[in-house]
């Protein structure tokens, strides 16, 4: 650089360059007219102006406003090096432009353009005919097309041979080459002329939109990453929301004690958990052999067991049978189910009043659990002691190492997922409106807001959150079946015989009382029937007794039934609830969370059983009610003496 600008200072004091004076300050001041022609070429190519001696008057044209932007629009669609040459060329006709006006002999022009930009004279000429009359700041956009086959022979298609390339190039896994073969082999065998080579097929082709292609080939799921896209603020109340999903591990695990059920057996455990999406703590979950509606139920237990029976405001399932079980989300329209029925299973969300957010088929972003679940993934299931057991999500991602005899012990991998889970809950964490802090310590704090209100339910709603729900139908004896076995009771035989009925069972003792109920309406309790001996007579006796006692129990409601029909009295006998035997839960919660300051009580959708009374206050409601028999019977002076005859009262 030194050296070329002390040979232009030289030229400069020798005169070379005519005009060419210093200014005030030592400068050279150098006209650009005293300037080769290649020289103010580059200068007026960079400027974007008419350089002098341009077009004549009468040979300027304007280009319409609709064509500048399509000429733009393809210069922008081309490759950078097509652009550099365009801009080359865009030089040259300026310095052709410069030398004709200057008056230099043609020929000598003609070796210069050789010279510098190795243009023969029909290609000068070409170029010249393409820019004549419009402004150079059009000339690169009016040059390119040129180098793009603007001027080549055009290849033609035919209907049908187009509609087949297109078919086959755009199939998932098909190469364009083998598409195109293809078609070549289809329009000589059909007759449909000549079809365009392969690389101006090749082009057609990427005149497609690429989403388009993309659909075509590789599927909606693949598109969706091209689609807008949601980035949700962490903003919303504590026990808002909780993300619910379920994963089956890529271990195989081994379960020796029959914890889940047959001794021995291996298999790839699933894990279902719940988290509270805004403090991003994993608030329980369940180990099971199959992804059901028990699991889903299970982890609920879990998680309220963790949270001390607070329940969520609303729910993300996504599409999977397991939630969308009717004992677990029925009386909830879903897009399988439409429009619930009349007589329809209050599931478990709906009989809590928690609200059911159905998430977007095939889209995790939805589900913040997924995330957790990857972390959890890479957490236990790479751990150096399950080496062998690592089975990988496919058999093409499966480890040559693994075998099915090096299974771990299931107990072995709770453990672990334990361990990680109350880690992973103690961790930092990067997320959205997180500040860094672990989620117990955003879960403390969130609890501890003022006006925060957590939703709790009782201890009977939580006993028959263990329940199962079921479908039933009354038969004219007035017994149902669940799972095979037999249930009757004298509600049922009060029922309608028919369907429109559910029942609520445990899944774990079908001895247990059982549930009846229409809707949201809690009709009566059911005992399962036992098979006895053919020849147990004193079975037969028994219900022979039974069946005499119900029968005149009947018979006495028919009768004071006529009698309140044939008097003036316009009371309701009033129903009174039967007592039920609730399912024992565990009351350890092993509680980690703080405990919020304000709770509000569920009322939940269906009704929930009463819990059982003690022996003394039954044995109190039955004096109260002999009493009331006797006042009934007897005359009022002799009420207090049977009164404090029952009670055991001996003023002697």
């Amino acid at each position: 650089m030194k050296k070329a600008l002390r040979t232009i200072r030289e030229n400069c004091a020798d005169g070379r360059f005519s005009g060419a004076s210093k200014d005030s300050l030592g400068s050279w001041l150098i006209p650009l007219s005293s300037l080769s022609p290649i020289a103010q070429a580059r200068y007026w190519a960079k400027n974007l102006k008419n350089a002098p001696g341009g077009w004549k008057e009468e040979d300027m044209r304007q280009l319409p406003e609709e064509e500048i932007q399509a000429l733009w629009l393809f210069f922008e669609e081309s490759s950078e090096k097509l652009k550099q040459r365009a801009y080359r060329d865009a030089e040259a006709c300026q310095a052709w432009q410069i030398m004709k006006a200057q008056g230099v002999h043609f020929q000598v022009a003609l070796e210069q353009m050789a010279q510098e930009f190795g243009l023969k004279p029909s290609t000068i000429y070409e170029k010249i005919s393409r820019i004549k009359g419009y402004e150079p700041t059009h000339w690169p956009a009016l040059l390119i097309g040129q180098w793009r086959g603007e001027n080549a022979k055009r290849g033609y298609w035919c209907h049908d041979a187009w509609r087949c390339f297109l078919r086959e190039a755009t199939t998932p896994g098909r190469k364009v080459k083998t598409a195109w073969e293809y078609t070549k082999r289809q329009a000589a065998k059909n007759g449909w002329g000549e079809i365009p080579s392969y690389d101006t097929a090749k082009s057609h082709l990427k005149k497609i939109p690429h989403d388009v292609i993309t659909l075509l080939k590789e599927g909606e799921k693949a598109l969706k990453v091209k689609s807008p896209t949601l980035d949700r603020k962490y903003d919303h109340p504590l026990h808002y929301e909780w993300s619910m999903d379920g994963r089956r591990a890529d271990l195989v695990v081994i379960d020796r004690e029959g914890k889940y059920g047959e001794r021995g057996r291996t298999f790839r455990p699933w894990i279902y958990a719940y988290e509270e999406t805004r403090s991003r703590v994993l608030l329980g979950y369940a180990i099971g052999t199959a992804l059901d509606a028990d699991l889903l139920r299970n982890a609920f237990l879990d998680a309220l067991k963790t949270t001390d029976r607070i329940i969520p405001r609303c729910v993300g399932p996504d599409n999977g049978m397991e939630g969308a079980a009717k004992e677990i989300t029925g009386g909830a329209p879903w897009r399988w189910r439409g429009k619930k029925k009349e007589d329809e299973i209050i599931g478990l969300f709906p009989m809590l009043d928690i609200e059911i957010n159905w998430k977007t088929v095939a889209h995790g972003q939805s589900k913040p659990l997924e995330r957790l679940f990857r972390t959890l993934a890479q957490q236990v299931e790479t751990k150096y002691e399950f080496k062998g057991a690592f089975c990988g999500s496919s058999p093409e991602k499966r480890p040559e190492e693994w075998d099915k005899n090096k299974a771990i012990p299931v107990e072995l991998f709770e453990q672990i997922l334990k361990e990680e889970i109350d880690a992973y809950n103690r961790s930092p964490h990067r997320g959205n409106n997180m500040r860094g802090k672990s989620p117990l310590q955003v879960y403390e704090e969130l609890s501890k807001q003022p006006g925060y209100i957590a939703s709790r339910i009782s201890m009977p709603q939580l006993r028959i959150c263990a329940y199962s729900a079921v479908e039933i139908t009354i038969r004219k004896n007035a017994t149902f079946t669940i799972l095979g076995a037999s249930y009757w009771s004298e509600g049922t035989a009060k029922l309608a015989p028919g369907k429109g009925y559910y029942a609520r069972y445990n899944p774990r003792d079908l001895g247990d009382t059982v549930y009846v109920y229409r809707k949201e309406k809690l009709l009566c309790e059911a005992t399962r029937k036992e098979l006895t001996s053919f020849n147990d007579k004193p079975a037969g006796k028994r219900i022979s007794k039974e069946r005499n006692a119900y029968n005149k129990s009947v018979k006495q409601t028919a009768n004071a039934l006529l009698k309140l029909q044939n008097s003036e009295s316009r009371e309701f006998i009033k129903k009174i609830s039967e007592e039920i035997k609730p399912e024992s839960i565990d009351k350890e919660t092993d509680e980690i969370l703080a405990k919020p300051q304000v709770i509000e009580m569920v009322n939940s959708k269906a009704e929930i059983p009463l819990d059982k009374k003690t022996v003394k206050e039954l044995e109190r409601e039955q004096l109260k009610r002999e009493v009331k028999q006797i006042k009934e019977k007897v005359e009022p002076s002799m009420t207090e003496l049977y009164k404090q005859r029952a009670l055991g009262i001996n003023k002697n």
